[in-house]
């Protein structure tokens, strides 16, 4: 193969990648809108919240937690166009405290995928009471770190030139 085939080669790939990459992110931003919207007091709608609490949770979940570089991660799409930094301050901030008891965003986030949603893991009561606790405070408004202020702080991030979380 000569350089030239190779550089076609290359940006139709990376072309695929940023396409994926987009797409992405729109299914994201339904999924998690469409949770948000379902008024999860009313015990009729408790599936359907949940439902769509899954769904927005397990692309995340394949969007920032995984760590092979052949996925479409947001941490990827950065490292491609060259903003390394912008890619670990995603790391740094989903290692940052979910709450008080300093557990991180990305082991919240990645155990109740793991344990109840993307697989189905052995669990414990213990494990069980967490999971509810974490994700009453993930749809929860009023809580700092619910999933959309999670999100909008991520988007935050990207948007940046230096991968610092921009006032708003």
């Amino acid at each position: 193969m000569n350089i030239m085939e190779h550089d076609v080669v290359k940006d139709f790939e990376e072309s695929l990648f940023t396409e994926q990459f987009f797409f992405n992110n729109k299914q994201l931003e339904y999924r998690i809108n469409r949770a948000w919207n379902i008024d999860k007091t009313k015990k009729e709608n408790q599936f359907e919240y949940l439902m769509a609490f899954d769904s927005a949770l397990c692309l995340f979940r394949a969007m920032f937690l995984e760590r092979s570089s052949k996925n479409y991660t947001y941490q990827n799409y950065f490292i491609k166009i060259e903003k390394q930094e912008v890619a670990t301050a995603i790391d740094d901030y989903l290692n940052s405290p979910f709450d008080c008891t300093g557990t991180s965003i990305r082991n919240v986030l990645k155990f109740i995928a793991d344990k109840f949603v993307c697989h189905v893991d052995s669990i414990t009561s213990i494990n069980l009471g967490m999971a509810n606790a974490w994700m009453s405070s993930l749809g929860n408004p009023f809580f700092e770190n619910n999933l959309i202020n999670i999100v909008t702080k991520l988007n935050r991030i990207m948007l940046s030139e230096e991968g610092t979380i921009a006032d708003s």
